[in-house]
């Protein structure tokens, strides 16, 4: 009887213990769930107040002298039961009654609108969106002087599709600012007659757009003729990446190359733009930034237009690939080899090959490219090895001046074509070079 009593004891305490615990996970639930009820109403709270501040700011925009409306953004902070509400004015010229800026229709473009726009937000907001109310007034006849325009600014990427939030400031007669909508249109009306200089001013895409030559956007020049409006069109977008990669021929068989630079090219481009690091040859060159095209890029290696194989040479010898914004392309470039060889003789009595002969590789034909006051690119500077050859001798198609020296003495070779038959670029060019020959002058390579 005794141990059946203890035996229930323990059963009892376990139901208690047991009834505790769910009760402390009903008590905590419901807690939660007057907390969360208490956050959704303090939010529900917080978008009506903002509500009303934005409605309130809306009507204090349409009591606005249309001089002080043109152009408008102003940013203040109110606080209401120590909650701050950041509420964000805006007010910019429109080209129909829906409020949707567009310089699409180029001189038919008028500013008939001005779209004033109220956005509110408070620190707990979070994700979520904030409190945003619009409307349009429309400016009275008489309002705008006689001696003013409007001048609307088209942002487009390379598929003629607008850009936006991209910041324009204009200074002139006047001056203005502005970010251009959705369809990458900004209007701005009222302004002076006269003469105008535009810049993209937005941080955080001006360091990142270019234009059709891989260049960062410039001041334009524009004006504004009284009594209409005038379109300037301008088209930047997001710059992407040729990475190019190179191949030779050695002993017959295509090997991994290296070089230093390589000229990039599209009909829409003013001319060819060089990548790269003349006299630096290496595994890979980067071009970038380049315009991203819908055509193709005609991508060949050298530092300079006339590096260009011609339409002789086989296909592999330039790439061609297009460019997406932000995005990177690959390419290989099949390079012709100068199977060059130094021997510590003549010709009449060739000797031995030369290890650790320097041996420097200037390209003529961008030398004689150079413009006035411009600089000759470095030479590219190689070590012969234990055959006396050049251990990576692909070199772009051009002709070369060469100079190999070895204990103080070197021997100069101009006019080596590589390759020397443009239509077996595999053959390359063969060069020997004789350092015990009476072609050898005194000193080092200069």
């Amino acid at each position: 009887m005794i141990e059946r009593i203890e035996s229930e004891r323990g059963s009892i305490l376990i139901e208690v213990l047991v009834s505790a615990v769910m009760l402390v996970i009903t008590a905590v639930g419901v807690f939660s769930a007057f907390e969360a009820g208490n956050r959704a109403s303090a939010e529900e709270r917080h978008r009506a107040q903002a509500e009303g501040l934005a409605q309130a700011d809306l009507t204090r925009m349409r009591t606005m002298r249309i001089s002080d409306l043109v152009n408008l953004h102003e940013t203040k902070v109110v606080t209401i039961a120590k909650t701050p509400y950041t509420v964000d004015s805006v007010a910019t010229f429109q080209t129909d009654e829906n409020g949707t800026a567009s310089c699409e229709d180029g001189e038919e473009v008028s500013a008939d609108y001005i779209e004033i726009r109220s956005t509110v937000s408070w620190p707990t907001l979070g994700t979520r969106k904030a409190v945003v109310q619009s409307s349009l007034v429309a400016p009275p006849n008489g309002s705008v002087s006689a001696n003013s325009g409007s001048l609307a600014i088209q942002i487009e990427n390379a598929e003629s599709g607008g850009v936006r939030e991209v910041g324009l400031n204009g200074t002139g007669p006047d001056s203005f600012a502005g970010v251009t909508g959705e369809h990458g249109c900004a209007i701005f009306g009222d302004l002076p007659a006269g003469n105008y200089t535009v810049t993209l001013t937005s941080p955080s895409s001006v360091d990142k757009l270019i234009d059709k030559n891989g260049e960062a956007p410039k001041p334009v020049e524009t004006s504004v003729v009284e009594e209409s409006t005038a379109t300037l069109v301008l088209q930047y977008d997001f710059g992407g990446t040729i990475e190019a990669k190179f191949q030779t021929w050695i002993g017959g068989e295509l090997a991994p190359s290296s070089g230093d630079s390589v000229v990039v090219f599209n009909s829409h481009m003013q001319q060819p733009k060089a990548f790269g690091t003349p006299g630096t040859p290496q595994e890979e060159v980067t071009a970038s930034p380049v315009f991203p095209f819908a055509s193709p890029y005609v991508v060949y290696a050298g530092s300079c237009q006339k590096d260009d194989p011609g339409e002789a040479a086989p296909e592999d010898a330039v790439a061609e690939g297009t460019v997406s914004p932000k995005g990177t392309t690959e390419m290989t470039l099949k390079l012709p080899p100068l199977n060059l060889t130094a021997w510590s003789g003549s010709e009449a009595e060739p000797g031995e090959a030369v290890e650790g002969a320097t041996v420097k590789i200037e390209d003529a034909q961008c030398a004689a490219e150079l413009k006035e006051g411009e600089e000759a690119a470095p030479p590219r500077t190689y070590s012969t090895d234990a055959k006396g050859h050049l251990p990576d001798p692909g070199l772009p198609y051009s002709d070369y001046s060469v100079c190999v020296s070895n204990e103080g003495e070197h021997v100069n070779v101009s006019s080596v074509a590589v390759p020397a038959d443009v239509e077996k670029p595999e053959e390359g060019a063969t060069l020997n070079v004789f350092l015990g020959s009476t072609a050898a002058i005194e000193g080092e390579c200069p």
